[in-house]
């Protein structure tokens, strides 16, 4: 059995994934300078040499080849993201159709373990089949780790950001002014004092935490008479939110209002619905679904705060796509996604 250094061993060396080794050492595609270095580095300590028996790694994007494209996403029980994904298939097909000479595969993949050393391996393990790559997901540095590892894959942050100062550009809607305009709408439209429950998925998710920054943001400043309780996390799981929004009933005779900033609403109306709740209520909840929708037309939410999927589904398709022909991590900041406002009467 032979013990000569693997491709794999000299990219645990240089602490870089083993795509990005594997550019370098069989000159596959160009990469910054620096990585390179460090590529050549861990190979001499090791004593790396090339095999000719050795079987050849999964071939890399070649011009007039098909371009890898890599999507993690989020709970694909949810109904957001099984709409989500259908855009993508669709978005995928028309780009293929209207460029046959540059066609796309996508590998469509879902977080299957939320913990964050699993969400990191599989981040790492899409990112050796992919030439781009863009995911939806929390802040760790765990997570962080893994994404910087894959050195120059030009990677992308969907829906919400991956760090505050992250140098991955973010496809998505303003987080912030979401926030600020369901604050804006709670005011306008609830028009009572009282006490407002909040949601959020998870503390390290940005785009919540962003959405909450805002909220509070204009209520503080335009709407005093509401106090804004301290968030509920849901994990974006409907049971929790459930429970949780049965906690705010029971527990605030003085509740005027709820503001869902993350997934789980279904949880929420569920509450809502078999508590026939006597009091006005105004409530706000993120993205068009046939649970949002009904419950709009039914009176049980006050408004819906959307993402225009369709458009999210192109943009993000044509921002990789974009990064892997420049051959650079992608350093353009694609511009943030007008939000939709939905009511009963437009829904």
């Amino acid at each position: 059995m032979s013990n000569r250094p693997t491709i794999s061993d000299v990219a645990k060396q240089a602490g870089l994934s083993v795509s990005t080794v594997d550019r370098v050492l069989n000159s596959r595609a160009p990469v910054k300078g620096k990585t390179a270095s460090r590529v050549l580095q861990a190979a001499a300590t090791l004593g790396y040499q090339k095999s000719a028996q050795a079987a050849p790694p999964e071939p890399e994007h070649t011009a007039g080849g098909p371009c890898r494209l890599g999507i993690l996403l989020q709970n694909p029980a949810q109904p957001f993201y099984q709409q989500l994904t259908q855009e993508l298939k669709q978005a995928l097909h028309n780009h293929n159709a209207l460029k046959p000479a540059q066609t796309a595969q996508l590998r469509l993949e879902f977080i299957s373990d939320n913990r964050p050393r699993a969400i990191a391996r599989q981040i790492s393990e899409l990112a050796r089949h992919c030439d781009a790559l863009a995911l939806t997901s929390y802040e760790h540095p765990l997570i962080q780790q893994a994404i910087e590892q894959t050195a120059d894959l030009p990677i992308f942050a969907l829906l919400s950001e991956l760090s505050p100062l992250s140098r991955h550009p973010y496809i998505g809607l303003d987080n912030r002014k979401v926030g600020r305009t369901a604050g804006w709408a709670m005011a306008q439209l609830g028009k009572q004092a009282g006490k407002v429950g909040i949601f959020v998925g998870s503390h390290r998710f940005l785009g919540h935490e962003l959405r909450e920054m805002g909220f509070r943001s204009y209520c503080r400043e335009h709407a005093p008479q509401i106090e804004v309780l301290e968030p509920l996390v849901s994990l974006d799981d409907a049971d929790i939110a459930y429970r949780g929004t049965q906690s705010l009933l029971s527990g605030h005779p003085d509740l005027c209002g709820i503001y869902v900033a993350s997934g789980g609403m279904e949880g929420v109306i569920r509450a809502l619905r078999e508590a026939q709740v006597k009091r006005s209520l105004c409530v706000i909840t993120q993205e068009m679904t046939p649970d949002s929708r009904q419950a709009l037309i039914d009176g049980v939410v006050t408004l819906v705060v959307a993402t225009p999927l369709r458009q999210l589904a192109s943009d993000t398709l044509a921002q990789m796509l974009g990064a892997v022909q420049r051959r650079t991590p992608g350093t353009g900041v694609p511009p943030t996604l007008p939000f939709v406002i939905h009511t009963a009467e437009n829904c």
